[in-house]
């Protein structure tokens, strides 16, 4: 039994709902192999007499659908309950051993021919089927009624025919309507033995399936705190994470800046200062995953991105001016919906640099953080802050165009170059595009 005490309500919750998906692939795959029966009962020739007194197999699937039907029935309606599933688990297998007793009537026979059914196989199917709950309990109550069922079976045969039926020769018993115990036992014992075999992979198995479900939980919530891609490297990784692993990348950083924010701050609610952060970054951050950007860092109002960091790309450049136009038209668009409600209109400002940049984690072995490291980073940050300068939303260095239009970039229009510019904190004078 799956202990979920000591688990977090969503994990249990996972659980229950792996569990309900496991009860309909075993009733899918029950009711196919009830449908293949039938089929083969149709098509092959009758081996028994018309007027036999049962026709066990016909009888015994019919019923069999019926209770698989019941079952999944209880499974949809949310009724499926450790005891009334433990009622089916022994229901279904004491039918299948019915169906098997009944055979020696069909054929109006000796009970001795039971112990040659081949229908026997059946057995370990059904008990098979019950791993799929991730469960040891029902693979050990369905191989349980399994020894009994076949132990009673046996035991018939051998009341019905006397101890004079009991062979300790193989040739004999396969060839008369003698008993074998010896092959009656291997039998009681294999079943017994795969039950446990089954069980003990079920009981390891727990512990993996516990771990992955809560990595998967984990990954999640990383996503909600790290861009997608870093969540993929985090998760993926084979080596163990230190400070100081790092790869050097040919990427593009972009700085985004809130316009008016840091005043409006000084007027709003904490609560309404969050939540027109949320807008902003609702917007904004899909617009940059679309573009194949990752996020690398919020920062207040401001967000650093970047572009062929985090995942290299051959269109790093090309991807980050398209989202430069697309955060444009987006935040007009926002605009012309804050002004017709009334709202503060607020602006973006954004800067963009091309070259070398290390990605790679910093920190210490308890606090660690992927984050893009190198002068393109400090250029992207001081464009962003330069827009200011030059009465633009958005500017970028000349290689950043350059590399765009090589990679396939097309703009709509004409983009403005300033040469020769001085930027603050930049000793060397730059050549900028202005992208709005």
């Amino acid at each position: 039994m799956i202990e979920y005490a000591n688990w977090p309500d969503r994990i249990k919750n996972r659980f229950i709902e792996l569990q309900f998906q496991s009860e309909l692939i075993v009733g899918s795959v029950q009711l196919a192999i009830i449908s293949l029966l039938f089929g083969i009962i149709i098509l092959a020739p009758i081996g028994y007499s018309p007027d036999a007194p049962i026709h066990s197999a016909i009888l015994g699937l019919t019923l069999f659908t019926i209770l698989v039907f019941v079952r999944l029935w209880f499974a949809y309606t949310l009724q499926l309950n450790r005891i009334i599933l433990g009622i089916f688990v022994v229901a279904e297998m004491a039918l299948l051993l019915l169906i098997i007793w009944t055979y020696y009537i069909e054929f109006e026979s000796s009970p001795m021919i039971n112990l040659k059914n081949s229908h026997l196989n059946y057995i370990f199917v059904l008990i098979a089927l019950r791993a799929l709950r991730f469960e040891p309990i029902w693979v050990i109550l369905s191989g349980a009624t399994a020894v009994i069922g076949w132990s009673l079976i046996v035991w018939q045969a051998l009341y019905s025919a006397g101890k004079q039926a009991i062979t300790w020769d193989y040739v004999t018993y396969a060839s008369s309507n003698s008993i074998y115990l010896g092959a009656a036992f291997d039998i009681i014992l294999t079943i017994a033995l795969i039950t446990m075999v089954i069980a003990l992979v079920l009981k390891r198995a727990q512990s993996t399936l516990h771990q992955a479900v809560s990595q998967t939980f984990k990954a999640e919530d990383l996503s909600h705190f790290f861009d997608t891609a870093v969540v993929e490297k985090i998760t993926r990784t084979e080596t163990v994470l230190a400070a100081g692993q790092g790869e050097m990348r040919n990427a593009v950083i972009m700085f985004i800046d809130l316009r008016g924010f840091s005043k409006l701050s000084e007027k709003l609610s904490s609560k309404a200062l969050i939540s027109l952060l949320g807008e902003y970054q609702r917007l904004l951050v899909p617009i940059i995953n679309q573009n194949q950007g990752s996020i690398d860092k919020f920062m207040g109002d401001g967000i650093l991105a970047s572009f062929g960091a985090v995942i290299p790309s051959a269109t790093y450049a090309a991807d980050a001016l398209n989202a430069v136009d697309d955060i444009l038209k987006g935040v007009d668009q926002w605009q012309l919906e804050r002004r017709e409600k009334g709202d503060v209109i607020l602006d973006v400002g954004m800067g963009l640099a091309i070259g070398e940049v290390l990605f790679g984690m910093i920190g210490n072995e308890n606090r660690l953080e992927y984050t893009v490291i190198g002068e393109t980073v400090n250029v992207a940050a001081k464009l962003e802050k330069h827009n200011k300068a030059e009465k633009v939303r958005a500017l970028a260095t000349y290689a950043v165009l350059e590399q765009a239009k090589e990679q396939g970039y097309k703009s709509s229009k004409e983009k403005e170059i300033r040469y020769k510019r001085t930027v603050m904190g930049i000793d060397v004078k730059q050549d900028l595009v202005v992208l709005a």
